[in-house]
């Protein structure tokens, strides 16, 4: 079975900023695996974008944190 994994949701199709994330932190030396990347989705009938991370502390996680709209559904706040 698969470890619990960090979520973070925003509204449309953010699939681009995920990658633009990933492209910015791959620019300062981490990988996509070192970078907490599990798993992006668009769920079209939701309209939302669904990103899984391996942790709240990994290095993705500290990024989305900073980029507008993006939500930690049921988490504590940083």
């Amino acid at each position: 079975m698969d470890a619990p994994r960090h979520v973070f949701l925003k509204r449309g199709d953010a699939r681009g900023e995920v990658d633009a994330a990933l492209a910015r932190l791959a620019a300062r030396g981490v990988s996509r695996e070192a970078s907490g990347f599990d798993k992006c989705i668009h769920v079209t009938q939701a309209e939302q974008t669904v990103l899984m991370v391996d942790g709240r502390d990994s290095p993705l996680a500290a990024e989305m944190r900073g980029a507008a709209g993006w939500m930690e559904p049921g988490d504590e706040p940083v």
